[in-house]
């Protein structure tokens, strides 16, 4: 089966929905190593107008005996999905935000065939893990939705001796 990969899946969403459009020459897709650094995209998200897809991973994760049968390890993953609004408009904040769920829903839409139909390393998607929330203003004015996740892995117990002492 695949293995998971953030980054690359998220670019691949940020290519594929038409209403994004990221290409290599037209960028519509960050990365962020954190929730809370999501603000130091703002120099990068300066030069973008429309919407804008960002990837989130800061290699957070929880540790769960899960059924009483094995350890997993529970890593955390987020997705946004910003559109620049107009300056002290509300209403139109408010309708920024509305499209960019309609978007995220396809995204959730995507993962579940994905998951589905074990593809791109979303077979161990747990699906009851997700939540939407709004975030901004971010950069220029960008706001949007931020659709969090988490997946379930085993945890083995292989001890590698070559780093024991």
């Amino acid at each position: 089966m695949d293995t998971y990969k953030h980054f690359e899946y998220s670019e691949w969403l940020a290519r594929h929905l038409a209403p994004i459009g990221h290409t290599d020459a037209n960028c519509h897709f960050l990365r962020s190593d954190e929730i809370e650094e999501i603000s130091d995209l703002e120099e990068r998200i300066s030069s973008i107008s429309g919407y804008v897809l960002v990837a989130i991973d800061g290699h957070n994760s929880d540790l769960s005996w899960k059924n009483d049968d094995n350890l997993v390890d529970i890593p955390q993953y987020f997705i946004a999905i910003l559109k620049q609004g107009e300056t002290g408009n509300i209403d139109a904040l408010h309708a920024a935000k509305a499209e960019c769920k309609d978007l995220l829903m396809q995204v959730v839409c995507r993962m579940m065939l994905d998951w589905n139909e074990e593809r791109n390393g979303l077979h161990c998607l747990e699906a009851d893990s997700m939540t939407m929330r709004g975030v901004g203003p971010i950069g220029e004015n960008f706001y949007g939705v931020m659709l969090g996740f988490n997946l379930q892995k085993p945890v083995s117990f292989f001890i590698d001796k070559s780093i024991w002492v």
